[in-house]
């Protein structure tokens, strides 16, 4: 092949310097996120919120598929407190199920909402590209909402996108009484601390990437693989938190987080950086690990995982619900110097 003529090469030259000034461009220019501020409309009785869930369950009858429905759990009254479950990207209500039944049989009126775009019939991961932090933010509200009129006070436990909501609910809402934040999605593990925004600004701006896995019929409610668009909308909902707990305490202010050792898809640092900033402002924030011995994988709550450990982290979920230290080997406190 001949060489390039000096012409070519100049030409080769400016487009490859055109497209790093592109990518530059859409990766730093701040995103948007000041329209994220909540939205609370509280129900004030346990008729009223019930109601809600169960118009809730018959809208995602209309499109979920078989066990992908929100979950409502009631003992017919309003009890001392309720428990609102959020399930993790690509997963649905059903990864909560069986723990929903552990906090029922203790006596708290349980809720776990369908996420928006997850678990729809037929539907594969880029479905999941229509998510909005818009749409998450209105169904952190609305899940809150509802639990208000199910009990008396609130927990708020969420997992992975969920636990992303869970940190948005604690920056947001001051009528929670305690929120436990599981392996929140704040930023993808590996992800250097200066190309955090960026790289989120590169995931909603570029093109959508999606990848399937096969489908698992027996799993009929689980997208089995991501869309760079959802994870991006996801992290934008984490990313008005973070910039909200820059100068505003949490209005939850009692949190606790629970990270995993083995865990391969979040930021550690990120997290832990979050919950300095909100001890920073006065509020309770504890931080636990379970251990890398257990080998367990980001998802730590669905007993459908071929590794789990429900015997280990449900107890360890229920202690840290109740504001309790959880009392177990495979769970240690993590000190706030530890980076």
């Amino acid at each position: 092949m001949p060489n390039a003529t000096p012409k070519g090469q100049l030409a080769a030259a400016i487009l490859a310097v055109s497209g790093l000034i592109l990518v530059s461009l859409v990766a730093f220019v701040p995103l948007a996120t000041s329209n994220l501020e909540s939205r609370p409309h509280a129900l004030r009785s346990y008729d009223s919120a019930f109601a809600a869930a169960v118009r809730q369950q018959q809208s995602d009858d209309s499109v979920a598929a078989p066990s992908g429905r929100s979950i409502v759990l009631g003992h017919g009254h309003a009890t001392a407190r309720s428990m609102v479950l959020l399930h993790g990207f690509t997963n649905s209500p059903h990864q909560f199920d069986s723990l929903a039944d552990v906090f029922y049989r203790e006596g708290d009126n349980v809720y776990v909402p369908r996420l928006p775009n997850h678990a729809e019939r037929g539907s594969s991961p880029a479905a999941l590209a229509r998510l909005t932090a818009e749409a998450l933010r209105d169904a952190a509200d609305r899940a809150v909402d509802i639990g208000r009129g199910l009990g008396d006070s609130v927990i708020v436990v969420g997992l992975s996108g969920g636990g992303t909501m869970a940190v948005w609910i604690a920056q947001n809402r001051r009528d929670v009484r305690r929120a436990v934040i599981v392996a929140p999605l704040m930023s993808v593990s590996h992800v250097p601390q200066a190309l955090e925004a960026p790289a989120v600004g590169v995931a909603l701006r570029f093109p959508d990437i999606t990848h399937a896995d096969p489908r698992d019929a027996r799993q009929p409610d689980r997208e089995l693989g991501w869309s760079t668009h959802g994870v991006g909308q996801i992290l934008r909902l984490g990313l008005a938190a973070r910039r909200a707990s820059v100068v505003t305490p949490p209005a939850t202010h009692d949190i606790r987080i629970l990270l995993n050792a083995n865990d391969r898809t979040i930021s550690r640092s990120a997290v832990l950086a979050l919950g300095r900033r909100w001890l920073q402002h006065g509020a309770s924030v504890d931080v636990f690990e379970l251990a890398d011995s257990l080998g367990l994988p980001h998802d730590v709550i669905d007993p459908r995982q071929p590794v789990r450990r429900i015997d280990v982290v449900y107890p360890v979920v229920r202690a840290l619900a109740d504001g309790e230290v959880p009392s177990t080997r495979f769970v240690m406190s993590i000190p706030w110097g530890r980076p």
